[in-house]
């Protein structure tokens, strides 16, 4: 169902959260879902079905007046951020002025304490009353710019739903009518020095100003520190091109967004905004992905790759045909996502919910109590006065509603920048307390689609083998053949003319090619058990993924032997014969994803059972669930079985799914957490509770590692909070003070509480630079590091595997480089780049000299990173 979003007026703490959202539920049905925020004063409602134009307008209507009747205002327009801005700039002016006056009042009433000059009609017990009207004069000011306050906490008052204004009201208020009242017994006593001297103590304006313009601080830092926890979903909004350059018959032309149609053509050029999901049609590009994956690094796009919106094109021009756009496109999907989270409640805060219900109330009551017990033990009105008032000020029930919302928020910002949706505050909460990740094989754990991961040849060399190879298969359209296919074009090969194509349904392929038959296809012999499969040597080299493994003949001992090897390693042997003789076996299977091992190692150190449940044969999921080192696995399940194991997994401990297929819908939906892979379907991310916006799975660590710490941070909150007003509530009582002498004023009461409030927002916001390293990567050593890096060479067979990239040498004019250390930056940048031998940079000629086997949109894309411009 569609989310309807309405903005809250008048709302500043949990007390009023706690009233709207019982005059919500007065209006909504019971199936009804609906959420109220503090931090964004909002309300969010999901309606249980479909509302006509009519129903919508009577259903706002009702709302209207129901939170109206509680002492709010809905508002069915979203302030715009103008509007915000100007509203925080008019605060900051009220503040200034409210300073002023205030400072002015202190000097005033504590100058000759404090031996200041003054002006001589305010010095002396004869000048009582002018000295007690200059501080009603200048605190007014102060009472009239903070009237927001008063307005604010009345009208809550008589709605029977007293909130924070109300306690800030009362207490301002109480301070500032016993002033009057000493005013008027001022003016009464005449000379009576000794009673006009009494009173001139119990002149309270500086408490009333000071607790104004001091809660008024509070609330301006408070503002700013929830517009930064909600920052992410802004700059993602912010990220959205308002024009885009349309190609139509050849012709070019700027048009506004909203006019791109599904399957118009869009020109983008290095440094642009992709504004609409698409394909690339003509052109080749890098492009910075992670305002949605968090991948840092540019990825090369060439016809056929599809690109996002809210993607920067850092290199190269490519024609975009769309797929997606307006409310479609990957971006507005992601900022509903951030939305609908924020505006979501976790179960945790029900905690406050359910003190804040009460909490005014009590406070008051507490406050009354207060000044009758010291009136009955000391007969002191001052000091019952001033305790009370403390009581009322100090009391913070806007600390407790901002504790988790602003945690919540923040968290699910901090996601997103990683690539790491949320669906809603529910499942950043569970994911914490989850015990078991069970994870789907094919396309979760593996790459998804077969690969060529070992060859074999025999009497040739790997070249000549796989160029034949992809001749015979390059007519074919089984699955096997797209991988050989997609290794021979990876390296550059290119096939030859064949004669005589014959497809061997459930065998292979053979064709002719130069006179010579090939075939390419199942092994024909069968492969006995008893081998000896330990003596299968290292391969002589690894070129991306695949191992290649150089034989002096063909044997059939040794045939079989590889074979056997690659079958019992969970991959399928196909064999390639030349006129009869078998001259190479290629293995293919669906390759592991290189970061799934890290990803189980990590959640492993989390404290976390990582299981596997797959539709694919035993033979290969045990193989899989070795090389990644899973603690268990099923393997021939179809999505029914999936779903029940999952069903009998969550009744032992909270369990999450990880899958990015159709089949897994089921299996996500029952976990306690689904996590979608997502490169995978739709239906999968659906049915997830959250998204990983790239493939890859070390997402899921740092997810555990955020959802652990937005709790933590909230438990903080609500632990200070609730701490915060039980110690400081009876010391502002003066419970202590006939022990110790321990009272706190007003003033510092309202400064104290000011403080709580800032103390909460600003701890939610180290969630935005919290480390989420502690086990989102397993240890890599530098050994290991090498071993990637460099292939493995042995024996006599060190020969060139695959052709590999020539090196080039390119020549980047570079703008904005201004000094040497501008060439320092430049020169680290390029010399990072993978494949980059050797960089010489001059800032006389504003250009870069790079011998590289890397692409230029890398050069480029890695220049542009560094700050500074490509021209040329």
């Amino acid at each position: 169902m569609k989310r309807l979003q309405y903005s809250i007026g008048g709302m500043s703490c949990a007390a009023c959260v706690s009233h709207v959202e019982k005059a919500v539920r007065r209006v909504l049905g019971a199936d009804d879902q609906f959420t109220v925020s503090l931090l964004t004063n909002s309300l969010s409602v999901i309606p249980s079905r479909e509302l006509s134009p009519k129903e919508l307008e009577l259903l706002e209507e009702r709302l209207s007046h129901a939170i109206g009747s509680a002492g709010y205002r809905l508002l069915t327009a979203p302030p715009r951020e103008e509007g915000k801005n100007k509203a925080f700039h008019q605060s900051l002016v009220r503040l200034i002025l409210s300073c002023i006056f205030t400072l002015a009042l202190m000097y005033v009433s504590m100058g000759s304490m404090l031996s200041l000059p003054q002006p001589p009609f305010l010095v002396g017990v004869e000048n009582a009353l002018p000295f007690a009207l200059v501080q009603l004069a200048l605190t007014v000011p102060v009472v009239v710019l903070n009237f927001k306050f008063f307005r604010s906490g009345t009208l809550a008052l008589l709605h029977r739903a007293p909130n924070m204004d109300s306690l800030i009201a009362v207490g301002a208020g109480a301070s500032l009518i016993y002033g009057l009242i000493a005013i008027f017994m001022i003016a009464k006593a005449g000379n009576d020095h000794a009673t006009v001297h009494g009173w001139l103590h119990d002149l309270y304006f500086e408490s009333a100003a000071m607790i104004l313009t001091l809660v008024s601080l509070g609330k301006l830092l408070e503002s700013r520190a929830k517009d930064k926890a909600s920052d992410s979903v802004k700059a993602l909004a912010k990220r959205s091109p308002k024009f885009a350059t349309r190609v139509k018959c050849g012709a070019e032309e700027r048009v506004p967004v909203e006019e791109i149609a599904v399957g118009d053509e869009v020109l983008v050029r290095a440094g642009e905004l992709i504004p609409i999901d698409g394909e690339v049609v003509f052109g080749q590009g890098a492009v910075d992905e992670s305002p949605l994956t968090g991948e840092s690094m540019p990825v090369d796009k060439e016809p056929g790759h599809a690109v996002h919106a809210a993607c920067v094109l850092t290199a190269g021009a490519v024609t975009v045909r769309a797929t997606h756009v307006g409310e479609d496109t990957s971006l507005s999907r992601m900022i509903r996502l951030l939305e609908d989270a924020a505006a979501s409640k976790a179960p945790i805060a029900r905690i406050a919910d359910r003190v804040s219900a009460v909490f005014v109330p009590c406070v008051m009551a507490i406050s009354v109590l207060t000044f009758v017990l010291w009136m009955i033990f000391s007969h002191n009105v001052e000091q019952a006065l001033r305790s009370s008032i403390s009581v009322l000020v100090i009391s913070c029930p806007c600390a407790l509603g901002l504790a988790t919302p602003t945690a919540i928020t923040v968290g699910i910002g901090r996601g997103a920048k990683n690539g790491i949706l949320f669906r809603n505050a529910e499942s950043l909460e569970k994911l914490c307390s989850v015990k078991t990740v069970v994870f789907d094989k094919t396309g979760t754990v593996t790459e998804g689609q077969p690969a060529l991961t070992d060859l074999f040849a025999y009497g040739t060399d790997a070249d000549t083998l796989l160029t034949m190879a992809y001749s015979v298969e390059h007519l074919s359209a089984h699955p096997l053949s797209l991988a050989i296919r997609r290794a021979a074009e990876q390296h550059g090969l290119s096939p030859l003319p064949v004669e005589q194509f014959e497809n061997e349904v459930g065998v292979g392929v053979v064709a002719t090619v130069n006179g010579d038959v090939y075939r390419v296809g199942k092994p024909a012999a069968n492969v006995r058990e008893n081998l000896n499969l330990d003596t299968i040597a290292s391969p002589d080299r690894v070129e991306d993924g695949t191992a290649v493994y150089l034989r002096d003949a063909a044997d059939e001992q040794k045939i079989l032997l590889d074979i056997a090897w690659l079958e019992q390693s969970g991959k399928t042997a196909v064999t390639v014969t030349k006129n009869g003789c078998t001259c190479g076996v290629l293995g293919i299977s669906d390759r592991i994803r290189s970061d799934s091992k890290d990803a189980v190692e990590a959640l492993k150190k989390a404290g976390v059972q990582c299981r596997m449940l797959t539709g694919d044969n035993a033979r290969t999921a045990a193989y899989v669930a070795q090389q990644i080192g899973l603690d268990g696995w099923r393997a021939g399940l179809l999505p029914e079985d999936k779903e029940r194991e999952l069903a009998a997994y969550t009744k032992q401990a909270p369990t999450a799914m990880v899958g990015d297929g159709i089949n897994d819908a089921p299996a996500l939906v029952r976990a306690d957490v689904g996590i979608a892979v997502g490169a995978g379907t739709e239906v999968a991310i659906d049915s997830a509770d959250v998204v990983l916006s790239g493939s890859s799975l070390s997402g899921i660590a740092e997810a555990f590692a955020l959802s652990r710490a937005t709790i933590r941070i909230i438990k903080q909150n609500l632990f200070w909070a609730l701490f915060y007003n039980a110690v400081c509530i009876p010391v502002a009582a003066g419970l202590f003070y006939p022990l110790f002498a321990w009272q706190l004023t007003p003033m510092i009461a309202s400064a104290a509480m000011s403080f709580s409030s800032v103390c909460v927002v600003t701890n939610a916001l180290r969630l935005r630079t919290v480390s989420l390293l502690p086990y989102s990567k397993a240890s890599h050593s530098a050994a290991c590091c090498e071993a990637c890096e460099q292939p493995i060479q042995k024996g006599e067979n060190q020969t060139m595997l695959f052709q590999k990239s020539t090196e080039q040498t390119y020549v980047i004019s570079v703008g904005g480089m201004m000094c040497p250390r501008c060439v320092a930056h430049v020169k680290s940048a390029l010399e990072a780049v993978k494949g980059v031998s050797a960089v010489e940079v001059s800032l006389e000629a504003n250009t870069a000299t790079v011998t590289a086997t890397a692409p230029l949109s890398k050069l480029t894309a890695a220049i542009i990173a560094a700050g500074y411009e490509v021209k040329d």
